[in-house]
């Protein structure tokens, strides 16, 4: 009789541990879990736009280093290909048109607006960056225009050209950029000319 009453009382304590595991959660453990979870997902999200930010920033780096380089590329390839003689390569007001053969007025002083397109002297950076050949996409006939959607958003570009002597420039390129955070950011790339008459691409 004392062992069955032991058991029932084994089998009572037993019931009553499974009632206390299956009583669940309270709602102040809800909420502290459901603050845990909002805290967490608004530390993603402002990790996903930091992410954004420093892509955007890349990219404009990236095109604006691109820009600068072919800006100087460009110097050294009107001289190897006799486009432009080597006193013709110069700020305006500053160019030597004797023996070229034909008139170059120059790449113009200060910050200007950056252009997707060559104009019709084929030569970035000129002044002439904004004509658009009109309908018959001729240069030089009366429908040409000066089309303004060729800038490039946001970018403008300095160009300035430095005789160190009769044989050598210093040619400084400086591209004022969106840096992708809202703010505007110059680079400055700088790269040397000489009057080499012996050209390897002659």
């Amino acid at each position: 009789m004392q062992a069955n009453m032991l058991n029932n009382q084994s089998r009572l304590r037993a019931k009553a541990g499974q009632l206390d595991s299956e009583a669940g959660v309270t709602i102040l453990e809800m909420v502290v879990s459901m603050l845990i979870l909002t805290v967490g997902l608004l530390g993603l999200a402002a990790s996903i736009g930091y992410a954004v930010t420093v892509s955007n920033r890349g990219r404009n780096l990236t095109n604006t280093k691109l820009v600068a380089v072919s800006l100087l590329e460009q110097m050294e390839t009107l001289r190897n290909t006799e486009q432009l003689t080597f006193d013709q390569i110069a700020n305006a007001g500053a160019v030597d048109n004797t023996g070229a053969p034909w008139d170059f007025a120059g790449f113009p002083t200060g910050f200007q607006s950056l252009s997707a397109n060559p104009g019709p002297d084929g030569i970035f950076g000129t002044s002439d960056d904004f004509i658009s050949p009109g309908a018959d996409n001729i240069y030089g006939t009366g429908d040409d225009f000066t089309d303004t959607s060729l800038a490039v958003a946001g970018y403008s570009r300095e160009i300035v050209i430095t005789n160190l002597n009769t044989n050598l420039k210093r040619i400084q390129v400086t591209v004022r950029y969106p840096d992708g955070g809202g703010q505007m950011r110059n680079l400055v790339a700088v790269s040397y000319l000489n009057n080499d008459a012996r050209s390897n691409f002659r």
